[in-house]
């Protein structure tokens, strides 16, 4: 028996293939329903019992399948029954009241390797397509929402991801980085790392991904940081990178490292893997007990050794110039050092005391390692080495917008006698808005503004309309605009 699900729509939309969707019209997005009612009866899916948002659909399916979300699903995706899944998945969210029942991670982890990898990939494709056709989708931000919820249970599933796994994540996720959280890919490398070693298209694919980060999506400004400091590591660690000694003082660790062959450089590898950009401030006592094993692979007299060739520039009295990259090796081989527990590698370590640097801003996160053999903070300060604590960061920039769109700017607005005409303070410009038709214009050059809806944060489309349709919506803008410094790009003239 054939069952396929049926989807409600306003002519010309009809199930078909693409070619049969009127390009005049977009998809409109209504309620499903089901023209076979066993298909809700417990039926065994693709990746067992499931719960009831995972529905079975059979091989006679007809050729283009639309989503909850609008999304038309081909027979000949490759990532196909990951994609029947999500459309699962958004119907049943649809339907789930989360003040009474919990989302259902066990159901996910229910999911063979491959089939895990396939649904991220599903997901990451699905956000793309309803980012590209954002503006015939009223209610795309809700399903990406869902997705990215989604997105993040399944990046916590720990499994393996080979490089074509992770080539294929970064790829998709470089392009969606203004609009989901950056964190998943990287993590998984940073687990692919423990049993791999890098390679020159992966270390590739690395560098775009952080060359495209934004803030916008960051849980908040210390974990964007630490998502930085990985990725910093991670392409020090790229062997196929040119060298050049100008950049940081750590060059010459690679390209001893580089000159390196057979076993020896095995073992060197595995140390400088070892190496972590978003570590502690002290040493943790599971990094220590992981070092001892790849100390004892290298020996302690190549140990010593390179640790006096790579430290003899601290003691040259010439301004050494140190990147991010540069600091968390010190800082690693500091480290190491410390556990090396040998005389004449602290010798070496403490040569630091004397270094200097060409920059001031990265060399904190180094000379704290010295508090590994017994040096304060207070010592540090006191030679100049390490200056004062910074203040706290400030709110990320997601958070602000919301703070300001939940107050009342009334110390910045002016109003006209009629009430017509709002007058806004921003910190840049002047605004005029319009009470009865919701125009803005700024001050300056009397350019018509309107919200650039695609550049608005899935999170913030909750609070904003894409047309200025109420006096509540108008006050939204009116707050936005006063901090405009912040806030002004996400603004377009008409």
């Amino acid at each position: 028996m054939s069952t396929k699900f049926v989807r409600k729509v306003n002519p010309p939309y009809c199930l078909g293939s693409p070619t049969e969707t009127s390009s005049q019209e977009s998809p409109q997005v209504s309620e499903w329903t089901t023209g076979n009612s066993e298909v809700m009866r417990g039926q065994k899916s693709v990746i067992g019992q499931m719960k009831s948002y995972f529905v079975l659909y059979s091989s006679r399916m007809a050729p283009t399948i639309p989503g909850p979300d609008g999304f038309l699903l081909s027979p000949n995706d490759p990532v196909h029954e990951a994609q029947l899944r999500l459309n699962g998945y958004l119907l049943g969210e649809e339907q789930r009241n989360p003040a009474l029942t919990a989302f259902d991670v066990a159901i996910w982890r229910k999911l063979r390797k491959h089939q895990l990898v396939d649904q991220v990939r599903a997901v990451l494709e699905r956000f793309a397509w309803l980012d590209q056709h954002d503006a015939q989708l009223e209610n795309a931000h809700v399903a990406r929402m869902r997705l990215a919820t989604l997105l993040r249970v399944l990046y916590s599933i720990k499994i393996p991801y080979t490089e074509h796994d992770l080539r294929i994540l970064l790829g998709l996720t470089t392009p969606l980085l203004g609009r989901i959280a950056p964190y998943g890919p990287v993590e998984r490398v940073m687990e692919y790392l423990k049993a791999n070693d890098l390679t020159q298209e992966l270390c590739h694919d690395l560098r775009h991904f952080q060359a495209s980060l934004r803030e916008e999506m960051s849980i908040s400004q210390a974990s964007m940081q630490s998502l930085r400091q990985q990725l910093h590591m991670l392409l020090w660690l790229d062997e196929w990178e040119p060298l050049d000694p100008t950049r940081c003082w750590s060059e010459c660790v690679r390209r001893d490292f580089r000159a390196m062959t057979g076993e020896r450089c095995a073992n060197w590898r595995a140390l400088l893997k070892h190496l972590r950009g978003n570590a502690p401030v002290r040493m943790p006592g599971g990094w220590a007990r992981g070092a001892e094993p790849l100390l004892a692979a290298i020996g302690i007299d190549d140990f010593r050794e390179q640790m006096r060739n790579w430290f003899a520039p601290f003691r040259s009295g010439e301004p050494l110039p140190l990147s991010v990259a540069g600091s968390h090796v010190l800082k690693g081989l500091i480290w190491f050092s410390a556990v090396a527990r040998d005389e004449a590698v602290k010798e070496c370590a403490l040569w630091l005391l004397d270094v200097k640097w060409k920059q001031k801003r990265n060399i904190e996160k180094a000379m704290v390692s010295l508090m590994e053999f017994g040096f304060s903070k207070e010592d540090l300060r006191a030679r100049s080495l390490i200056k004062a604590e910074p203040p706290d960061p400030t709110p990320r920039l997601i958070e602000k917008m919301r703070q300001a769109v939940c107050l009342l700017p009334a110390n910045h607005i002016h109003m006209d006698q009629d009430g017509e005409l709002i007058v806004i303070q921003g910190q840049l410009h002047f605004y005029r808005l319009f009470r009865s038709t919701g125009r803005i214009e700024r001050v300056t050059d009397n350019a018509v503004l309107e919200l650039n809806w695609p550049s608005i944060p899935d999170q913030f489309r909750i609070l904003l309309h894409r047309e200025c349709d109420s006096p509540e919506q108008l006050e939204r803008r009116a707050c936005m605009l006063m901090s405009d410094a912040v806030f002004g790009r996400y603004f377009s003239m008409k």
